[in-house]
């Protein structure tokens, strides 16, 4: 599914549009991140390859600030996601050098990426609904991307605000909650694939 998102991008890549730009780019990072991890796990002697996601959590989060910041118009919520990029990258240093180090699941970063993630969802929905700047917002591509955004880190908040909990008071259904939170991946994908090609015109190229 994530191959599918990507090629998709890849396909109807509208010239030199920014958001297109960035979508790929946040796929891309999660590709490598995934075959990285995997790699680790399956074909090396490092075992615990929870010190990627330390790296990979501020990384995605200065992709969709970034991703957000270029398509938000309220100049007070632009500044917000600005001045919140070195905020969240020392706040997740500070995390996992004191807190939960790089050999422990970042559960305390994520919970706040997707909280602020998900505000950063609402307020570009928000505008999109008052600006009404789209006569349709079904062909609207954006649209559909924060809408995967807000239900993926909707569904990574309910699922990280429990694993740490579960992993010490009950372990199966730690796994069962994690494996849980897959659907929200897959649904992302599918979200943004549908935003690839919602209004895709080979003439428009």
């Amino acid at each position: 599914m994530l191959a599918a998102a990507f090629l998709s991008y890849l396909v109807t890549l509208r010239g030199k549009v920014l958001y297109w730009r960035i979508i790929l780019l946040y796929l891309s990072l999660i590709a490598v991140t995934s075959l990285a991890a995997n790699y680790l796990r399956f074909f090396s002697q490092v075992k615990n390859n929870l010190f990627l996601f330390h790296v990979y959590t501020p990384a995605e989060y200065v992709v969709l600030c970034w991703l957000y910041y270029s398509i938000i118009v309220n100049r007070v919520v632009k500044n917000m996601i600005f001045f919140s990029i070195p905020g969240f990258i020392a706040l997740s240093v500070f995390f996992s050098i004191f807190i939960q180090r790089f050999d422990a699941n970042d559960s305390f970063v994520i919970i706040i990426e997707s909280i602020l993630i998900i505000s950063w969802s609402l307020f570009f929905l928000r505008e999109v609904l008052l600006l009404q700047q789209e006569t349709s917002v079904i062909k609207y591509p954006l649209f559909w991307v924060s809408i995967g955004m807000l239900f993926y880190f909707v569904g990574d908040l309910f699922v990280e605000g429990l694993l740490d909990y579960l992993i010490k008071h009950s372990p199966d259904l730690a796994k069962r909650v994690y494996s849980f939170g897959y659907i929200f991946k897959y649904l992302l994908f599918i979200l943004l694939t549908t935003g690839a090609w919602c209004n895709y015109s080979p003439k428009r190229r």
